[in-house]
């Protein structure tokens, strides 16, 4: 499944913020408008926990009414479709939970499913006289309940599937917003994307440990147990671990080798006055753990050395060729699928991928995690030009904060030449290898200007009578006749500018301020 709209009500500065996503997505804007909220949020909504939840998380501080996250999920496989069913809508699957605080400080979560529900009462599970004989006769579904005997619940929901199979097109339903479904959780702990969230300050050390929430340790697991599906000596090898514990442990209690149960009583002795009994237990580990402590990177750049011995920018690197082999090992395991389920898709999600990496690797960086998103979906959100292009535009998710409504997105998925090719051949050609450009994405305000002689005048003119700041650019728009596709792309953003031209005839059609 894929992530296709997420919705994230009074968290931190997303007091209402709704964003439909793609595959893949860059998020831009200023520092401090909420980009990485976004981030948090949706990894608090994948994960099971709630221990960074407190009032801070409160849009405002202000704990009345709960946080609300709410996504929706298209692209079901057809495990997925199959567990799911009763919880999609057109295919869909929608979720939301819900975080109050209690009058004790503590967080309490709900879960509440999007559900077709059928309108009549009498063909929902939660039907609540499915029991009593005499109602039940005088309903359609009678010919599908034993003629005698007790109805439970379970012969009562069998009824409720052959009587939808046979009259399918008679059955009428209603989406209807449930809480907390039966059976809805457990469900959804399995089949929720995982998302693995790449801070800006985090260490490459980090992603390249052997635990199970590191890119490595994620690596290694699953390269060990396909290893170990298929190799016997790894069934072999288990064995032996169990019966390594087994010497240690013994066949019953009291039979536990003799150095462990004096280390205890040597325990039990110094905590005498706490009145506790002290038991070691040993427990063998499974495979794919013994190679995970046993698992180290070494890099070699002309002095093989360990990962963190490595400038910022090689270790930066490597975390990106991680997530490369990552989606190379997702769309091998897909090939080789033999009734197995496909294992949980992933969020990928950066925060300034940028850092430490020189512009050509940037663009080398781009383009590598533009094509890992065609297995699990990537989201990043940047600072430099060199990770925007053009050319994905309708990736862009341009990232505002008000005081007063907190953080919006703004996207633009319409096409923005009109479907003429050769308008957006022609702009991608004034733009091509020039990230210069990209900079009205990032700028409070845009000057748009016909030349290079522009571009340099007016920067100076600005610092001789004291105006100049930083937060302007001044963009060359190589030509008077480009200058109105800047425009269009600048009013698609509501990007705030201003127009420079001479008074050279042009058309009108092409005159700013005219048809566009």
């Amino acid at each position: 499944m894929k992530l296709k709209h997420f919705k994230a009500e009074r968290y931190r500065s997303l007091k209402e913020f709704d964003i439909d996503v793609d595959e893949f997505m860059i998020l831009i804007g200023e520092n401090n408008s909420g980009k990485s909220n976004f981030f948090h949020a949706l990894d608090l909504f994948l994960s099971a926990t709630t221990k960074n939840v407190d009032s801070s998380t409160f849009f405002k501080h202000v704990i009345d009414n709960p946080i609300l996250l709410t996504a929706s999920f298209d692209k079901l496989t057809v495990p997925e479709q199959e567990k799911l069913r009763p919880w999609t809508v057109d295919e869909m699957l929608t979720v939301t939970k819900e975080y109050a605080i209690d009058k004790a400080g503590k967080i309490n979560v709900k879960y509440f499913a999007l559900m077709k529900v059928p309108e009549d009462p009498w063909l929902n599970e939660e039907f609540e006289d499915y029991s009593n004989r005499d109602v039940v006769v005088k309903l359609p579904i009678a010919g599908f309940l034993p003629q005698s005997g007790r109805i439970t619940k379970e012969v009562y929901k069998q009824a409720i599937i052959q009587y939808k199979t046979k009259y399918f097109d008679k059955v009428r339903y209603r989406t209807e917003k449930r809480e907390n479904p039966a059976g809805f959780k457990q469900v959804l702990d399995g089949y929720l994307p995982e998302m693995h969230l790449v801070h800006a300050v985090r260490e490459a050390t980090e992603e390249t440990k052997t635990t199970s929430t590191a890119l490595l340790g994620r690596l290694m697991t699953a390269v060990v147990r396909r290893i170990a599906q298929f190799n016997p000596a790894f069934k072999q090898l288990q064995e032996a671990l169990e019966r390594i514990k087994k010497v240690i442990e013994g066949d019953k209690p009291g039979d536990k080798i003799a150095e462990i149960k004096e280390l205890e009583n040597n325990i039990q002795q110094a905590l005498s006055l706490w009145d506790v009994k002290v038991d070691i237990k040993v427990e063998a580990p499974d495979v794919d753990r013994v190679f995970q402590l046993g698992t180290n990177v070494v890099l070699d750049d002309g002095l093989p050395t360990s990962i963190e011995d490595k400038g910022h920018g090689l270790q930066r690197s490597f975390i990106f060729a991680l997530m490369r082999v990552w989606a190379s090992e997702s769309k091998k395991h897909i090939a080789s699928e033999t009734g197995i389920i496909r294992e949980q898709s992933t969020i990928f999600a950066f925060e300034e991928p940028e850092l430490f990496l020189h512009p050509q690797i940037c663009r080398a960086t781009y383009e590598a995690l533009k094509e890992i998103s065609t297995t699990d979906q990537i989201f990043l959100c940047t600072h430099s030009s060199h990770f925007v292009n053009m050319e994905d535009y309708k990736n862009l998710a341009l990232i505002r904060k008000s005081a007063q409504d907190g953080t919006k997105a703004l996207r633009v998925t319409a096409d923005l030449f009109g479907g003429k090719k050769e308008l957006k051949d022609q702009f991608n050609l004034i733009r091509f290898f020039n990230p210069e450009r990209n900079e009205v994405f990032f700028a409070r305000k845009v000057v748009l200007v016909e030349g290079a002689t522009e571009k340099a005048i007016i920067p100076l003119i600005a610092r001789r009578i004291g105006t100049f700041d930083h937060g302007v650019s001044v963009i060359d728009c190589a030509g008077k006749f480009n200058l109105t596709l800047y425009m269009k792309v600048l009013n698609a953003y509501s990007i705030p500018y201003a127009v420079i031209y001479d008074e050279d005839a042009i058309p009108d059609e092409e005159k700013p301020g005219g048809s566009m």
